[in-house]
Protein backbone atom coordinates (compact mmCIF):
# COMPACT_ATOMS: atom_id res chain seq x y z
CA UNK A 1 0.00 0.00 0.00
CA UNK A 2 1.54 3.37 -0.76
CA UNK A 3 1.79 5.92 1.68
CA UNK A 4 0.09 9.09 1.01
CA UNK A 5 2.22 12.31 2.20
CA UNK A 6 0.22 15.54 2.73
CA UNK A 7 2.79 17.74 2.88
CA UNK A 8 4.01 20.56 -0.09
CA UNK A 9 0.75 21.99 -0.60
CA UNK A 10 0.89 25.78 0.11
CA UNK A 11 -1.55 27.53 2.03
CA UNK A 12 -3.04 30.20 -0.49
CA UNK A 13 -2.88 27.28 -3.13
CA UNK A 14 -4.97 25.30 -0.84
CA UNK A 15 -7.19 28.54 -0.23
CA UNK A 16 -7.87 29.13 -4.00
CA UNK A 17 -8.76 25.61 -4.45
CA UNK A 18 -11.68 26.06 -1.82
CA UNK A 19 -12.56 29.02 -3.71
CA UNK A 20 -13.14 27.59 -6.81
CA UNK A 21 -15.20 24.78 -5.65
CA UNK A 22 -17.42 28.31 -5.36
CA UNK A 23 -16.80 30.23 -8.25
CA UNK A 24 -15.11 27.74 -10.42
CA UNK A 25 -11.87 29.65 -10.81
CA UNK A 26 -8.87 28.01 -11.79
CA UNK A 27 -5.53 27.29 -9.78
CA UNK A 28 -2.12 28.50 -10.79
CA UNK A 29 0.08 25.58 -11.63
CA UNK A 30 -2.89 23.16 -11.49
CA UNK A 31 -5.00 21.53 -13.58
CA UNK A 32 -8.56 20.96 -12.96
CA UNK A 33 -9.69 17.52 -14.04
CA UNK A 34 -13.36 17.54 -12.34
CA UNK A 35 -15.66 20.29 -11.10
CA UNK A 36 -18.99 19.22 -9.99
CA UNK A 37 -21.22 21.52 -7.64
CA UNK A 38 -19.42 19.56 -4.66
CA UNK A 39 -16.20 18.93 -5.27
CA UNK A 40 -13.28 19.95 -8.04
CA UNK A 41 -10.52 17.77 -8.44
CA UNK A 42 -7.12 19.64 -9.35
CA UNK A 43 -3.96 17.49 -10.75
CA UNK A 44 -0.42 19.28 -10.69
CA UNK A 45 2.00 18.36 -13.59
CA UNK A 46 4.23 16.34 -10.88
CA UNK A 47 0.81 14.56 -10.78
CA UNK A 48 -0.21 15.32 -6.95
CA UNK A 49 -3.99 15.39 -6.72
CA UNK A 50 -5.74 17.27 -4.55
CA UNK A 51 -10.01 17.15 -4.19
CA UNK A 52 -11.89 20.04 -2.46
CA UNK A 53 -15.08 19.69 -1.52
CA UNK A 54 -17.50 22.57 -1.58
CA UNK A 55 -19.27 23.04 1.73
CA UNK A 56 -23.01 24.35 2.34
CA UNK A 57 -24.15 27.19 1.05
CA UNK A 58 -26.77 29.46 1.49
CA UNK A 59 -29.69 27.18 -0.75
CA UNK A 60 -32.42 25.39 0.55
CA UNK A 61 -30.85 22.17 -1.07
CA UNK A 62 -27.70 22.68 0.78
CA UNK A 63 -29.27 23.06 4.34
CA UNK A 64 -31.77 20.10 3.75
CA UNK A 65 -28.96 17.95 3.14
CA UNK A 66 -27.54 19.54 6.92
CA UNK A 67 -30.62 18.57 8.44
CA UNK A 68 -31.21 15.24 7.05
CA UNK A 69 -27.08 14.92 8.75
CA UNK A 70 -28.35 16.79 12.15
CA UNK A 71 -31.33 14.56 12.59
CA UNK A 72 -29.68 10.87 11.06
CA UNK A 73 -26.73 11.16 11.54
CA UNK A 74 -24.45 9.70 8.99
CA UNK A 75 -26.08 6.63 7.92
CA UNK A 76 -28.97 8.68 6.78
CA UNK A 77 -26.79 11.37 5.02
CA UNK A 78 -24.82 8.68 3.13
CA UNK A 79 -28.48 8.13 1.57
CA UNK A 80 -28.65 11.50 -0.03
CA UNK A 81 -27.62 12.42 -3.63
CA UNK A 82 -24.98 15.24 -2.87
CA UNK A 83 -22.97 12.48 -0.68
CA UNK A 84 -23.05 9.76 -3.76
CA UNK A 85 -22.37 12.46 -6.31
CA UNK A 86 -19.18 13.11 -4.18
CA UNK A 87 -18.20 9.85 -3.35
Amino acid sequence: MRKIKGSGLQANTLKSMMKSTYNRSQVDGWNKVMDSPELSAFKHPSGQVVIALRGTEGTAKDWSNNAIYGLGGETAYKQTPRYRRAK
